[in-house]
């Protein structure tokens, strides 16, 4: 038997689910902190090298 092809499901216009995020905790942001120096430390030898 032939499937229906005269209903055409049109996608959902409804909200994505977004991730709760929590508050970061102060030794969340001492991390990206570090991360953040680490990468304009690497981002200077780049420019140094080039």
């Amino acid at each position: 038997m032939q499937k229906d092809c005269s209903i055409f499901p049109i996608p959902s216009f409804a909200k994505r689910e977004v991730d709760d995020f929590d508050a970061p905790s102060q030794e969340s942001l001492e991390i990206y902190q570090e991360l953040n120096a680490i990468a304009e430390e690497i981002e200077k030898c780049r420019l140094r090298n080039s």
